[in-house]
């Protein structure tokens, strides 16, 4: 056996560093922190070379005392520990190690000066030694400076991504702490040019503000507010529509008193949330803000701070999913503003408009007269059109597929099968959770045949009895189907089965209790929805119109598409120069 040995002093700091600080990025949020933590209201941020070069953080917070400014970058060394415990964690820094650690990993200044100093101090280390302390220039508040960073620690330099690459981590990671702190000014500099700059403000809708600044109007006009307080937490969340979702959790943020956190188990629940509005692989933006009393949270479980414990995890988990789902079935016809400008950005690239071949079918009814032109544009015809009509009255249909119709104000196209199919799938859903599913008899029973998967569907043929079918065993590979759901009419019973069969052995079960129940619901509702390529009459076109009115979440489809996208009448006569 070797002999056990002490690790050197060389090594231990090179671990700590790297526990600490492993990229670029990290420093800056480390400095930004103390810089909240000292009760600046106003922080600035500046690089080069994607920080490997220089990092300069400068605030105007509370400074650091002259007499204990060698006590800032000595290890475990911190002003943020209340009563020697770490109970009742108050800041975002506590454990003493981030200046230690930077020291360590590069050449690091600090200038500062405290409100009954007389004049700043600076202090300079050269990785981890000391080479100078003397007064200084400087106003209230701390500059840091971080050079030539891990330059004594090749391996972890040599693992670093492009100049580009980390910046763009920087940037990021600025604006997420800056989401958590919209009174605090947050101003960010590459190469001495401004990038972006972040007003601190402290009226009421402040957080608001600081939302619109960094995730842009899109993102508010298309998402819905939550704001409730219970006695184990205060939660504040904005999250997108369905149809403004994004291809990964990127640019979602939690914020967890005042802490920007990665919680993939609060993600996951968020995500649940929006079962049978979304694709697997896509994802809602959201910006959840929680409050949780420091007793019920353990924020020292990484270097880095950027992971939490919670204790009432399960009433968290439960009241979001809870919030959420309600808020979404209550948003009514709402529709992507991204939707709406990527078609208009489509349109204007178009050189020539007249060419483009709509093969709009124009359909009227008796009481309507005959349509001249594609479209007639006519505010008199909507003066006394109920408030409830929200997608107004169908004027065409674009090659089977869309429906075309019009409100006093706004030209709308609707994807005939993505709407019916949520306006069938809700109806499958209110009519299951009732236990009121409403059953017709086939006439003839149907018998149908199965390569596979009849073992299956028999195993749970009473779960599948809720959904409003009834059959049994006929023999060999073969079920003979008796009863369907009266809102599916008339359907190729033997494809639904083939479906169903295929989700469930995907699934594994049919529980009820389980958000994977519609996705068995949407594999039912999908084999009645008006097909893309089916005529429709203009009254069906506008029965299509009435139930999605009515129809929760009928702004997507069940795969997160939008359903219908609205044009104002002004941005389609702008395409025409008529603005």
């Amino acid at each position: 056996m070797k002999a056990i040995k002490f690790l050197s002093n060389d090594i231990i700091n090179e671990i700590a560093a790297g526990e600490v600080i492993e990229k670029p990025s990290a420093v800056v949020k480390e400095l930004i922190e103390n810089s909240i933590d000292a009760g600046s209201d106003k922080v600035h941020i500046s690089i080069k070379s994607g920080g490997i070069s220089r990092i300069l953080v400068k605030d105007n917070g509370y400074g650091i005392n002259s007499k204990y400014i060698d006590n800032a970058v000595a290890r475990y060394a911190t002003s943020k520990i209340y009563k020697n415990t770490l109970d009742n964690i108050k800041t975002l820094g506590f454990r003493g190690e981030a200046l230690y650690s930077i020291s360590n990993a590069s050449n690091l200044s600090i200038i500062s000066k405290t409100e009954n100093m007389d004049e700043a101090w600076e202090l300079k280390i050269a990785f981890g030694k000391i080479i100078k302390k003397r007064p200084s220039k400087g106003n209230k508040g701390t500059i840091v400076e971080v050079s030539e960073l891990f330059n004594n620690l090749p391996v972890r330099k040599k693992f670093l991504k492009s100049v580009r690459a980390e910046s763009l981590l920087i940037k990021n990671s600025i604006k997420k702490i800056a989401l958590g702190y919209p009174q605090i000014t947050f101003s960010y500099s590459e190469e001495d040019k401004e990038k972006f700059l972040l007003i601190g403000r402290n009226e009421a809708d402040k957080y608001k503000y600081r939302i619109k600044e960094v995730l842009g109007e899109d993102f508010l006009k298309s998402s819905f507010h939550i704001e409730n307080h219970y006695e184990e937490f205060k939660l504040n969340i904005y999250a997108s529509i369905p149809t403004f979702n994004k291809s990964n959790w990127q640019q979602s943020t939690i914020i967890i008193n005042g802490r920007v956190v990665q919680d993939r188990l609060l993600l996951g629940v968020i995500k649940a949330a929006y079962a049978g509005l979304l694709a697997g692989n896509r994802f809602p933006l959201i910006v959840l803000y929680l409050e949780i009393p420091s007793k019920d949270l353990d924020i020292n479980v990484h270097p880095s701070k950027t992971e939490v414990r919670i204790l009432d995890r399960n009433k968290l988990n439960s009241v979001i999913i809870k919030l959420i789902r309600y808020k979404l079935e209550k948003l009514g016809l709402r529709y992507s503003v991204e939707a709406e400008k990527e078609l208009l950005k489509k349109l204007k690239i178009s050189n020539n408009l007249k060419q483009a071949k709509l093969n709009i079918d124009a359909l009227e009814s008796k009481e309507e007269k005959k349509l001249d032109e594609k479209i007639i544009i006519n505010k008199e015809d909507y003066a006394g059109l109920p408030v409830a009509y929200k997608l107004g009255l169908a004027k065409a249909q674009i090659n089977n597929m869309f429906i075309v119709s019009q409100t006093e104000s706004s030209l709308i196209l609707v994807d005939q099968h993505a709407a019916h199919e949520r306006i069938v799938l809700e109806s499958l859903k209110a009519n299951y959770y009732d236990n009121n599913v409403t059953r017709q008899i086939l006439l003839i029973p149907e018998i149908i045949n199965l390569e596979q998967g009849k073992n299956n569907l028999l195993k749970y043929k009473k779960e599948i009895f809720k959904l409003g079918f009834i059959f049994d065993d006929y023999g060999e590979n073969t079920l003979i189907v008796r009863e369907i759901p009266a809102i599916l009419g008339k359907i190729n019973i033997l494809l639904l089965f083939q479906d169903l069969s295929e989700q469930i052995i995907k699934l594994g079960n049919i529980n009820p209790k389980d958000t994977y129940i519609e996705k068995i619901l949407s594999t039912i509702a999908c084999h009645n929805s008006i097909r893309a390529g089916r005529r429709l009459n203009i009254e069906e076109m506008n029965s299509v119109l009435r139930s999605m009115e009515k129809t929760p979440n009928s702004g997507q489809c069940n795969h997160g598409r939008p359903t219908f996208i609205e044009l104002k009448l002004k941005d389609v006569e702008g395409l025409f120069g008529r603005n």
